[in-house]
């Protein structure tokens, strides 16, 4: 019965594979003809209806801005569906491939205030470095002063340091000539 079962997929095989690409082709078309498509800002409400004349009820009044994904287009009409999944009919003239002005208009405010912000603060922290470089360049002049102390400090030091070991090399100079000295004139005398 398995083997049964095999040979008829595969003698239908072709029939199933065709239906199968057909099924693909056709939902590629359909989602691929989706535009997405705005209400235009020339109008202040679109009344979207159940059908395609102005005898059909009215189901939705869409304001200027409003997304909507267009499906298909018969005379002046177009046929929409809303994010929510509700489909109709609007006038094909209230309908626009760019977002309304008004929105766009909203959406530029609150990027231009978000900039602002950041400008604002910006200039704040321009404002702390600018202290901060102050405070900084002030405690570096202290600093330097500090350091040009020290230096000073350190000469005088050194000099008197200097000064001290040749004293000192000096005496230690002077006494030994001189107990070389007394040494000699007391053998000096020893002799005499």
């Amino acid at each position: 019965m398995g083997i049964d079962m095999k040979n008829r997929f595969v003698r239908g095989g072709p029939w199933i594979l065709g239906l199968t690409m057909f099924l693909i082709g056709w939902f590629s078309c359909s989602v691929a003809g989706a535009t997405t498509v705005y209400v235009s800002d020339t109008t202040l409400r679109a009344n979207m209806r159940t059908g395609n004349s102005f005898g059909n009820r009215i189901i939705a009044m869409l304001a200027p801005g409003t997304q909507v994904t267009l499906i298909k287009e018969e005379g002046g009409w177009a046929e929409v569906s809303l994010e929510d999944g509700r489909r109709g009919w609007l006038l094909k003239k209230y309908l626009t491939d760019r977002p309304a002005w008004q929105v766009t208009a909203q959406e530029l405010a609150a990027e231009n205030q978000s900039l602002k912000e950041q400008v604002t603060s910006l200039e704040r922290n321009y404002q702390n470095l600018l202290q901060e470089k102050t405070e900084l360049k002030n405690e570096l002049a202290h600093r330097t002063q500090d350091l040009e102390e020290i230096q000073r400090a350190y000469e005088k030091s050194d000099v008197s340091n200097k000064l001290r070991w040749f004293i000192s090399g000096a005496a230690v100079l002077l006494l030994g000539w001189l107990f070389g000295f007394w040494r000699g004139r007391m053998r000096h005398r020893r002799h005499y």
